[in-house]
């Protein structure tokens, strides 16, 4: 038996997306094996291009998309656009609700003449209800979502000012469940034959993060939430678990403290209201040691445990280096740098992330002769009138 191709060899992904929800999954899906054309706006395209037209960000996202640019406001290009879709399998778009209707490139519009369409529309608060017409990105969904309020909660400051964002979680989230859900579409249509609208929020994505939460506050008595402290160390912290007894007992032989064990305090069932104790209890014994000798020690006794990486320090992380992680990228204009992989690894499939990424509309004419068959004299007219760049 040879060697199988990328699971989704063959498939045409037709991406409108802009930012990191939409790019993203549909990034994953180009590294799975899908040919996606990313379409963007003329002149300005994805606004994570930033001002220069391209960037690293741009690139970590988009990676192996052929970018065409095509002017969805004007009529020739929406039926560009719909030509573009006419033989393609999946369509990811990430616009306001109502906005891909005004171009004629909504699902209802596509599904008489598309049946066994995959469309998937992500927004920061879905296609229905009282919140559709409101804009969102990912700090707004976190807001939103109760889920800043848990993490402010969980400070222990009480109802302290809510936390500062600059990692867009809702995002990439959404993003990934965006991915596993058009894959489950595509398996449906290869049953039946019939394709799909999917509907994805962010704000439900954030909300399935804080399940425990949601149960919580449905009960009249809730049961203490568990919370995790670091611990302090002479030149910094270390974060540790303690679920199991297990992980307990292990702790208790790394501090050669078998007092814990029978401490009331953390018991199976009282551990996690008294967390807080439990750690004081171990640093005054990580006090007097370094971030990496106490994680070498806690680790040693089979206690769940890490010292705090930066970001910086991930390139050669000797973890990171051996699951080959990283892609490395070059563009004329950025230079060589790394963009990290999918976080998958299947066992006879290569899913790493492409090595090189478009400039704006850089495969307007391939797309254009090889997806619609049109002439170069019929692109260069487009061009000159400005439906496409």
């Amino acid at each position: 038996m040879g060697t199988p191709g990328k699971h989704l060899e063959g498939y045409k992904v037709v991406d409108f997306s802009a930012v990191f929800a939409g790019p993203i999954c549909a990034r994953y899906l180009l590294d799975c094996g899908a040919d996606v054309i990313k379409v963007e706006t003329p002149l300005v395209g994805d606004i994570t291009r930033g001002v220069d037209g391209i960037s690293r960000v741009f690139a970590h996202f988009n990676a192996g998309k052929r970018s065409i640019a095509i002017n969805l406001k004007d009529p020739t290009g929406q039926a560009l656009a719909r030509q573009l879709i006419s033989d393609a399998d999946v369509v990811i778009q990430n616009f306001r609700p109502g906005i891909m209707a005004k171009f004629g490139l909504d699902y209802d519009s596509l599904k008489a003449d598309r049946p066994d369409l995959i469309y998937c529309s992500i927004s920061g608060f879905g296609q229905s209800g009282p919140f559709v017409d409101r804009a969102a990105y990912a700090p707004i969904v976190h807001a939103a979502s109760g889920f800043d309020h848990v993490h402010t909660l969980a400070q222990g400051n009480g109802e302290s000012r809510p936390p500062i964002w600059d990692v867009m979680v809702a995002d990439i989230l959404t993003g990934a469940i965006a991915f596993g859900a058009i894959q489950s579409a595509l398996l449906g249509r290869a049953r039946s034959g019939v394709g799909e609208h999917i509907d994805i929020s962010m704000m439900e994505s954030m909300m399935s993060l804080i399940p425990v939460h949601i149960q919580a506050a449905q009960m009249e008595d809730p049961p203490v939430i568990g919370k995790f402290y670091p611990v302090t160390v002479k030149d910094g912290y270390v974060m540790l678990c303690v679920v199991s007894d297990k992980n307990l007992q292990g702790l208790s032989a790394a501090l050669q403290r078998p007092d814990l064990l029978q401490d009331p305090r953390f018991v199976r069932g009282e551990r996690a209201a008294h967390f807080d104790q439990l750690i004081a209890e171990v640093e005054q014994w990580s006090g007097s040691l370094t971030a990496v000798e106490c994680e070498a020690a806690l680790n040693q006794a089979g206690v769940p445990c890490s010292i705090y990486q930066r970001v910086e320090d991930l390139f050669a992380h000797p973890q990171v280096v051996v699951r080959s992680s990283f892609t490395s990228v070059t563009h004329a204009e950025l230079g060589a740098f790394l963009i990290q992989n999918m976080p998958v690894i299947f066992s006879h499939t290569d899913t790493k992330a492409a090595s090189w990424v478009a400039d704006l509309g850089e495969h307007t004419d391939e797309v254009l002769a090889e997806r619609l068959s049109l002439s170069q004299s019929k692109i260069d007219a487009l061009r000159s009138s400005g439906v496409v760049a």
